[in-house]
């Protein structure tokens, strides 16, 4: 499938599913490559079902969300994933590399959200704190 990443980290925990984004398993593998340094998926494809276990549970997710397998919305499949970040170091270092890319980022204490809305909709990409 992809150099750096497996089926196993990129499925959706209650469906199983993998349903990515025509393109958006390359640019995360350019990502990766341009890094130098293993990521860690936290999340990545995610069912309607699995956003609304998410919600009840208090988990700041999005019904619209970007990890949508099947995103009505915006008429796309999974074009995000949420990244553990283990150090400030490798943060500063994975942030500066995603926005050079034009990649949104959500900055969370412990992992960072990245999307590739500037290649599915008329959005810009942006940068923004959970």
């Amino acid at each position: 499938m992809l150099k750096y990443f497996t089926e196993d980290e990129l499925k959706c925990p209650s469906s199983g599913e993998v349903k990515l984004a025509e393109g958006f398993g390359e640019k995360l593998d350019q990502l990766r490559d341009t890094l130098g340094f293993p990521m860690r998926v936290n999340s990545a494809c995610r069912s309607d079902d699995h956003v609304e276990w998410l919600l009840t549970r208090g988990y700041p997710a999005s019904r619209h969300s970007f990890h949508l397998i099947h995103n009505s919305k915006y008429g796309t499949d999974t074009c995000a994933i949420d990244v553990h970040i283990p150090n400030s170091r490798y943060r500063f270092l994975l942030m500066g590399l995603a926005i050079k890319d034009q990649w949104t980022v959500g900055v969370a204490k412990s992992f960072l959200h990245l999307d590739r809305r500037v290649d599915y909709t008329n959005m810009d990409p942006i940068v923004y704190v959970y």
